[in-house]
């Protein structure tokens, strides 16, 4: 076959000569080139209509990727050079691409020519090529190229040569400072690809890539595939040549260059899914290694039990985890080549029970992604849900099987009702929205997404059985290997393993937003019992929504759990209509009943105030820790309709604090603040009230964790810290926590009085709340006004400045954002503008620049006083600030519950609601939260003031009424 590609080969020589060397020798009708000539002649230059905003016109695919770059971290720019073969479904005159920021310096295509386009660039220019022209678009990132001659149909390849800065926002190719070293860094989800080359940069593009790069031999380079060969260029440079990918989208190349520190971890041994061994690595800034062991060992039982549970090996050749010390996001899941911020790699000898387990998480997650979103893809970010929710939704089982000391199924349920509460907004998005601009983009990577997505997973989970889920979801997989596939893609394979539609099941959950609310109603009579259910969406109060929303529908699987003559039982029904009625099994009356067994199903409960006494009085002790979580935020969702009385509700809110699991305890920490800081104007009697519920909590664990105790137990204390330090300003615990704080910053007595950190000094979990307390007040700041001095203002301001210099001199990126957070927890006049100033600081790496402002805005006294200083320094912030993370800016400021102070954020955000991607709906989102803070104020704040001088002094009882069910009708 070679003769013929040879014959092949000299044919297009032949014609190119023809159609583009300047010849005298006419071209003939009728031949390509002919017409290629007579169309040049015929059409003139004109203006290119846009792609429609977000996507690429159809007509063109690219097949395969080669890209060579030279990089060196310690330069301002790199260079480079790609060759993409694309296949035209037409014969054109130009194409449209990504780029940003880049100068091009050679550009021609190769009609229909292979040549030796391998796993590397052209080596020399083909004779036949044709040279085109760049034409960038002003205020986009779409490039067109256009040719002199139609190109087209068929194959071609693509070669560009260019020159491009390295990003400054943490975004494309970076260089990040770390340790007196220079490192190069990628990140380039969503759409960010196109700045270090360009390329077609939608997800629907999935090809192989071929990734050469050329650095100093003193650098080692990192890619997603295995290193293939090494060349030495010459004394100071080698090129570092990578095994081609299997087919992936844009958004998931990845590489890192630099003076890295490597751990050879070894082999993740075969299971019974997987019958090869996966290569494990550690890279880390130089002298940052020995931090790696534990995410090492999470990462490769992680790996095995995520395999064992979906039924499909590791796709990938290896795994390599990069800790990234500049990184906006936590984690990003590059297939072979995962990058984390490196607060979840590198760990000390004593990280501490929370950094241990958020090194779990993220570590999960980033894997559960090799399957969902690496090896089966989205086609465009209407579908993010199909990589974000199931990697949420598998990480909390991974790290139930390989870690179940971190209760990993009870964070499962926070995040359920977390996601509740975002999506219970007018402006909440569908998990399902409609992308159509960089602004929806961003939008996408949000609670619904991710924890109402895996929400819905868990409860379909359930509702199916596990087998059929899991068979369903493993030859979704199968047959979309390496492909791109859609939620129909899903419901088909999982109604097949079922039996059953799941589209009619999903479907309104994911292109409907809202949360259903079911009102549970029990009338007992002669003849037995009946449940009517009763559906509609929860609209708390204070926010105006679309009167068609209350059309809004869905199918709901539920469970209700209820008691009689001691025992439990439960009954399960499809809600497929506004209303129905359920015959209780025959029986007496049911005492109690929990509308939400197991509380795994996706809604909101209401009952009356009856029967919701009677589930609080007997049968609360009967519920296990997730319905008693459930029944707590059924409360506050009570609350947030405006539908209880405080007499009715204070009760079992101090039930719920004194209840013995944590995340249980602490689940009105949020509703506690509102009344203390919102209704009380921060009354000293509110606050001695929550601490009354509170203090004896902590008293009993102490502040010394103790041998054998849980991770609850030691996470507890650090929640009870936070929120009697923060919340209820007790003066005692912040006199004791501040006594911690001096010495962890070698500020107390002997023997910490040296100046130099002290970890030792105080669990690592109560760092940052004993922090904390050295810089807030203990009487706090009416809000709007300005601090009297006292005496602990001199030496506040001393440690400030110890501890900035503290964490300006630490690599630690842990220690660094405890430390910058608790001083900028500051409540003195004169320092605030010194603390802001640090949002600017180009000491601070960019990831820590919103935490100044993150801190002062979540202090009532020093809100208004940020938002200003945020109006006056758009521009700065604009440049300085990761680009990924403007726009969630306005969330900040969520807490004001004025709508003076909702008019005035409008204004602040307004010159920039065009340019900061994604901000026009978390402006919406926190002008609803602070609407909703007000109307709640009106509504409780002056019953509450009537209730507060006897609150505190007993436990009031619940009220239930008799056991009577006939005297409770």
């Amino acid at each position: 076959m070679k003769w013929r590609r040879f014959l092949s080969i000299c044919l297009w020589t032949w014609i190119g000569t023809w159609g583009c060397s300047g010849s005298s020798i006419p071209a003939r009708p009728g031949t390509v080139a002919g017409r290629a000539s007579e169309e040049a002649r015929r059409q003139e230059r004109k203006p290119l209509s846009l792609p429609p905003e977000g996507r690429l016109p159809p007509g063109i695919t690219p097949l395969r990727y080669a890209l060579e770059l030279e990089v060196d971290p310690r330069k301002t720019g790199f260079g480079g050079q790609v060759d993409i073969r694309i296949r035209l479904e037409h014969a054109v005159r130009h194409i449209w691409l990504h780029a940003a920021g880049m100068q091009v310096e050679e550009l021609f295509v190769v009609p229909g020519f292979e040549g030796d386009f391998q796993d590397r660039v052209l080596s020399s220019r083909p004779g036949f090529a044709i040279n085109a022209d760049w034409e960038a678009t002003p205020g986009t990132e779409l490039v067109a190229i256009r040719f002199p001659v139609l190109v087209g149909p068929g194959d071609s390849t693509l070669h560009i040569r260019y020159r491009a800065p390295f990003d400054t926002q943490l975004q494309g190719l970076y260089r990040v400072e770390a340790g007196g070293q220079s490192y190069a860094f990628t990140q380039f989800e969503p759409t960010m690809a196109r700045r270090a080359f360009p390329c077609f940069d939608e997800p629907r593009f999935k090809t192989p890539f071929s990734v050469s790069l050329k650095i100093k031999s003193t650098d080692r380079a990192f890619s997603n595939g295995p290193e293939a060969d090494i060349d030495q260029i010459d004394e100071e440079s080698i090129i570092v040549r990578f095994a081609r990918t299997p087919p992936l989208p844009t958004y998931l190349v990845a590489f890192a260059v630099g003076p890295f520190d490597v751990v050879e971890w070894g082999l993740i041994p075969p299971n019974r899914v997987r019958a090869h061994s996966v290569p494990l690595r550690g890279i880390a800034p130089q002298g940052r290694s020995k931090e790696m062991g534990f995410a090492l060992g999470q990462a490769s039982r992680l790996l095995s039990t995520l395999e064992e549970r979906i039924g499909v090996p590791y796709p990938f050749e290896k795994l390599d985890l990069v800790a990234v010390p500049d990184f906006a996001s936590g984690a990003m899941e590059n297939p072979g080549l995962i990058t984390f911020r490196d607060t979840f790699l590198l760990l000390p000898e004593r990280p501490g029970v929370d950094k241990i387990r958020a090194t779990t998480s993220v570590i999960a997650h980033e894997l559960a992604h090799q399957w969902f979103g690496n090896l089966v893809t989205m086609p465009w970010w209407d579908e993010l849900w199909l990589n974000e929710a199931f990697a949420t939704f598998l990480a909390f089982r991974a790290v139930a099987r390989v870690a179940p000391e971190q209760n990993a199924l009870m964070q499962e349920a926070i995040s359920m009702h977390q996601a509740m509460d975002a999506d219970s907004l007018p402006s909440a998005r569908r998990v399902r929205q409609s992308i159509a601009s960089e602004h929806d983009i961003r939008n996408a990577f949000d609670a619904i997404t991710y924890q109402k997505g895996a929400a819905l997973l868990g409860m379909l989970e359930a509702h199916l059985g596990e087998d059929a889920f899991w068979k369903g979801i493993k030859d979704f997989l199968e047959a979309h290997r390496f492909g791109s596939a859609r939620t129909e893609d899903v419901y088909l394979s999982l109604s097949r393993a079922a039996g059953v539609d799941v589209a009619s099941r999903l479907l309104p959950y994911l292109d409907q937003a809202g949360v259903p609310l079911l009102q549970v109603d029990l009338v007992c009579g002669e003849a037995g019992g009946v449940i009517e259910l009763r559906q509609r969406p929860f609209m708390p109060l204070g926010v105006e929504f679309d009167p068609s929303a209350l059309n809004s529908r869905w199918t709901i699987p539920v469970c209700l759990r209820f008691g009689r003559r001691g025992g439990e039982e439960e009954a399960c029904m499809l809600l497929r209509d506004f209303g129905m009625r359920f015959a209780v099994p025959p029986g007496p009356c049911p005492e109690w009943v929990h509308p939400n067994a197991g509380a795994i199903a996706y809604y909101r409960f209401a009952l009356p105030a009856q029967e919701f006494n009677a589930l609080g009085l007997w049968g609360y002790d009967r519920l296990n820790a997730r319905e008693r979580l459930s029944l707590a935020h059924a409360l506050e969702g009570m609350v947030r309709l405006g539908a209880q009385e405080l007499e009715d509700i204070l009760p079992f809110l101090e039930r719920v604090a004194n209840d013995p699991e944590r995340v249980v305890s602490t689940a009105p920490f949020g509703l506690f603040r509102q009344m203390v800081e919102h209704w009380a104007q921060g009354d000293a009697r509110a606050r001695r009230w929550v601490a009354s519920l509170y203090g004896t909590r902590l008293a009993r664990l102490t502040w010394n964790s103790k041998p054998g105790e849980t991770q609850e137990d030691t996470l507890f204390r650090r929640d009870l810290a936070w929120f009697l330090i923060r919340v209820a300003r007790d003066e005692r615990v912040i006199a004791q926590a501040a006594e911690l704080g001096r010495n962890y910053l070698g500020k107390g007595q002997p023997p910490y009085h040296d100046g130099r950190l002290h970890p030792e000094a105080l669990p690592p979990e109560l760092v940052a709340p004993a922090l904390q307390a050295l810089f807030i007040r203990p009487e706090p700041c009416a809000a709007g006004q300005a601090c009297a001095d006292d005496p602990g203002s001199a030496q506040r301001a001393l440690l400030f400045e110890h501890a900035l210099n503290l964490a300006l001199a630490s690599e630690d990126g842990a220690i660094r954002q405890r430390l910058l957070f608790a001083i900028a927890s500051v409540e003195e006049e004169g320092l605030r503008e010194r603390v802001l100033g640090l949002a600017l600081d180009p000491r601070l790496r960019v990831n820590e620049r919103e935490i100044p402002i993150a801190a002062q805005a979540s202090g009532s006294s020093g809100r208004r006083f940020v938002l200003e200083w945020v109006g006056a320094h758009l521009q700065e912030i604009g440049r300085s600030f990761a680009r990924v993370r403007l726009g969630n800016l306005p969330l900040l400021f969520s807490d004001f519950c004025a709508p003076t102070d909702l008019e005035h954020l409008k204004t602040v955000f307004r010159p920039v609601i065009d340019s900061w991607p994604g901000i026009p709906r978390n402006l919406a989102l926190a002008a609803e939260a602070i609407a909703m803070c007000a109307a709640l104020r009106e509504r409780y704040a002056e019953p509450f003031g009537r209730l507060l001088p006897f609150l505190g002094q007993g436990r009031q009882k619940l009220k239930g009424g008799s056991n009577d069910r006939k005297s409770r009708q």
